[in-house]
């Protein structure tokens, strides 16, 4: 059964929990050899439990992947936010979280518009299109395609680790 082709949406539910289980695995195994003790994600998918369902031991089927940069977000890989970022057969979508803002430390407003257009800039000079910004999370999409192949998707996961991280040095 190949379940790691790009119209995922389409799988059945067993499929995509699959796909889903492959990716977080892909994602788990970068970071942990990721040279940066201070970058982690969750230990493992949601899964029902006898207290927040009736059938046990089940993964919610969808990419919604946590990276944190010191105990707080960093990025954040999911396949849909309700309305607003609908599911797709083309891509996913990746939140850049600056820190400075999203953990509303102590900045003026003039200074949190300074981040924010550092921020822009440095994801536009990446080749980065950002579809939102809005309370420090600059948000992007990411080809769908791209997770099928492991070579090209872990290096996009660097980049974007790599950057997420720049980003929050310059943000201070």
């Amino acid at each position: 059964m190949n379940v790691n082709k790009p119209a995922c949406t389409r799988c059945s539910i067993d499929q995509r929990e699959a796909w889903v289980a492959g990716v977080f695995s892909r994602v788990k195994k970068f970071i942990a050899n990721y040279d940066n003790a201070d970058i982690n994600t969750c230990n493992t998918l949601c899964a029902t439990s006898l207290k927040n369902s009736y059938v046990r031991g089940q993964l919610f089927p969808f990419i919604n992947i946590p990276i944190r940069y010191r105990e707080k977000e960093l990025l954040g890989l999911y396949e849909y936010f309700g309305d607003v970022l609908p599911l797709t057969d083309e891509h996913i979508y990746c939140d850049f979280v600056v820190q400075a803002i999203y953990y509303h430390e102590k900045k003026s407003p003039a200074d949190i518009e300074t981040i924010e257009e550092r921020t822009r800039q440095i994801l536009t000079a990446r080749g980065y299109d950002i579809i939102d910004f809005t309370d420090g999370m600059a948000t992007i999409t990411i080809k769908r395609g791209i997770l099928d192949n492991e070579g090209e998707f872990l290096a996009l996961l660097k980049d974007l680790l790599d950057e997420a991280v720049k980003i929050q040095a310059v943000a201070r």
